[in-house]
Formats: structure tokens, sequence, C-alpha cells
């Protein structure tokens, strides 16, 4: 029950978790749902997803939701592979690299940013656990250049040409940032962050280097 059925219907009780009479109002499952991105592998579309369309299917019959497909959009994310390549990476197999002695070494962001930076999407990817130094030498120059900023030149012309220059990359990453989030580029959304610390390494390096 706790593998097929829950699982089949959990998204509708999300939009009326504290009602003690029934499993759900309708009124609010109509306000909330269906909901507009489910992100999954795509090892579940034969069990999970299969399951909850023919709940919601079959309540849509019996009047008790409004909509027949109870998600709107589904993106699968790419499998993570053993260092391999080969094979997946899964407790069956043995080969699983827990987070936890990661996130002890470098740090949780490190091990977010690599998770995004590491390939598209949708890609199947092995793991490189050599990869996590690059992500957790960015987060330190980004933590740096923003924390603990160089002192700011005399005013002059030179300054306000290179204060419009920054504001303009500025904004150009946040442009490209909000677009690539939209469309699941996230490991796009890493790189234009970090071609953004560089420019702000350069404009806080002294004039001399």
């Amino acid at each position: 029950m706790g593998t097929f059925a829950c699982s089949s219907w959990y998204y509708l009780r999300f939009a009326d978790p504290h009602n003690s009479d029934t499993a759900f109002d309708k009124e609010q499952v109509a306000y909330w749902l269906p909901v507009d991105m489910y992100v999954g592998g795509a090892e579940h579309a034969v069990m999970h997803l299969l399951y909850a369309r023919f709940w919601t299917k079959a309540l849509h019959d019996l009047g008790y939701v409004p909509f027949v497909e109870p998600f709107k959009r589904l993106r699968n994310q790419g499998m993570i592979l053993a260092p391999d390549g080969k094979e997946k990476m899964s407790k069956s197999k043995g080969n699983v690299i827990t987070p936890d002695e990661t996130v002890a070494e470098w740090g949780a962001d490190a091990l977010r940013a690599y998770e995004m930076f590491i390939s598209d999407f949708e890609m199947a990817t092995p793991w490189n656990t050599n990869g996590l130094a690059g992500t957790h030498r960015w987060l330190r120059r980004a933590w740096d250049v923003i924390l603990n900023p160089a002192p700011r030149p005399p005013a002059d012309a030179t300054t306000a040409q290179a204060d419009r220059d920054l504001r303009r990359w500025t904004h150009k990453t946040i442009k490209k940032v909000s677009q690539d989030i939209e469309g699941f580029r996230f490991n796009t959304v890493i790189s234009s962050l970090m071609e953004l610390t560089n420019t702000l390494s350069r404009r806080a390096a002294p004039a001399s280097e």
C-alpha cells in the first residue's frame, strides 16, 4: 500500500494536508493542481507515473478532481553512472558513493554545484569525485571576491567605464541564468556564474596585475 497506493495520490493530499475529515477538499485540489512540473527518473514511468495517472483518471470519473492528468509536464533527469561509466550507480550493484563523505570533505554547496555542472540535465553521466575540487575552488573564489572585496580605486573616467562594463556583464548573467533555470540548463547556470566570478576577480585585482 505504501509503495503503490499512497504514492499514487500523495500530490492530492499535499494540496490539503491538514484535513482530518476527508482525503482532500475538492476546491483546494482544483485550486492547486494539476502539478505544473514533475521531475523524476525515467525508471518511474512504469510504476509511479502509470499508477498516478490511473488514480487521477479514476478520481476524475468519480467526480473528485476536475482534471484527468496529474502532471502538466514531465522532465526526466539523467542517471548518475558509476565512475567506470558503464553501470548505473545503485545500492544493488554496490557501487554507490554516499554524499555524507563527499559533504564532509568538500561541503554541501560544492556537491550541489558539481551535480548541476557535471552534464546536461537529462544526460546519463559517470560520477567523478575529482570534479568536486573545481566547484570547491570556484565557491571559495566567489566567497572571497564578494565578502572580501578589494579597496575601490579613486573615481575617474576609467573606473566609471569599468563600472558600466561590470553592470552590463551582471545584467547579462542575470538574464542568462534566469533563462537557463527555466530551461533546466543548470550546467550552463554554473558556467555563467563562474564567468561572472572571473570578471569580478579581474575587477578586484590590483592594476599591476
